[in-house]
C-alpha cells in the first residue's frame, strides 16, 4: 500500500479564506455496537457504531491541486491499525481500566461519580470492555513517528462526558496517554525528540520582540 484510501482536502474556512484539512473515513469493525452517542433526551435508543466507520484525520499534505500526499510513517501507520485494530482495542481497553482509578480522582474528582453514566470499578472484570460506555468517535494520524511508524490520536465519546471526550495516544499497539486531554510532550519524550523539540520551542520563545516603532509624530523629532 502507498496511499491512505477514503480521504479527501475539505474546506473547513470559507470561500474567501479556504483552509484545508484531509478528512474521510476508515472502518474498524472491532468498535461496532460501543456507544457514540446519547439519544435518550430523544425518546431514542443510544447512537452506536456500525460498520465499523470512524471518522479519520490524516496531518499530510495538499498539493495545490488538491492531491494528496502521505508520509511513509502515516502510511504504515494506517496499514499497522488495519491488521492489528483488535490488538490496539485491547490495548485501549485495558489502558482505560488501568487509568480510570487516576481519572476518577484526578479529572473527575468533583463529578457526581455515582451517576449511571459513570461505569463502576466494580463492574471492571476482566472481561469489562467499555462497550456501553465509550466509543471512537475519529482517529487522527500524527506527523509525529517512531521506527517508521506514526503516532495516532484517538479522540472518543463517552457517556460521562458527552461534550468533550477523552483522548488516548497509541504507537502500533501501545497506548502512549489516556485523558481529557493529551501532551504532544509525551510523544516527544517517547519518540526520543524531547531535547530537541524542547530546545527548539525555547529558541522560538527566546526571540527578542522587535524594536518598538516609532509614532507617526515621532518621526519629526
Amino acid at each position: 500500500m502507498n496511499s491512505i484510501p477514503n480521504m479527501q482536502a475539505e474546506n473547513i474556512g470559507s470561500k474567501l479564506k479556504p483552509l484545508y484539512m484531509i478528512k474521510g473515513f476508515i472502518e474498524l469493525p472491532c468498535w461496532n455496537g460501543y456507544y457514540l452517542n446519547d439519544e435518550a433526551y430523544k425518546g431514542r435508543e443510544d447512537r452506536v457504531i456500525t460498520g465499523g466507520r470512524i471518522v479519520q484525520f490524516v496531518d499530510g499534505e495538499i498539493a495545490p491541486d488538491k492531491s494528496l500526499h502521505f508520509s511513509a510513517e502515516q502510511i504504515n501507520a494506517y496499514t499497522y491499525l488495519m491488521k492489528h485494530q483488535e490488538d490496539i482495542k485491547h490495548s485501549i481497553v485495558q489502558g482505560l481500566k488501568r487509568e480510570f482509578p487516576r481519572l476518577l480522582s484526578d479529572e473527575y474528582a468533583s463529578w457526581e461519580q455515582e451517576a449511571p453514566h459513570f461505569p463502576k470499578l466494580s463492574e471492571e472484570r476482566e472481561d469489562f470492555d467499555f462497550q456501553d460506555y465509550i466509543g471512537p468517535e475519529s482517529i487522527s494520524i500524527s506527523e509525529d513517528s517512531k521506527d517508521e511508524v506514526a503516532y495516532i490520536n484517538w479522540q472518543f465519546r463517552c457517556r460521562w462526558d458527552i461534550e468533550h471526550g477523552f483522548q488516548v495516544v497509541t504507537h502500533k499497539d501501545r497506548v502512549i496517554e489516556i485523558g481529557p486531554d493529551v501532551d504532544i510532550w509525551n510523544i516527544y519524550k517517547d519518540n526520543g525528540t524531547y531535547e530537541q523539540e524542547l530546545k527548539a520551542y525555547n529558541d522560538r520563545v527566546s526571540v527578542s520582540c522587535p524594536r518598538k516603532q516609532k509614532k507617526w509624530w515621532q518621526f519629526w523629532w
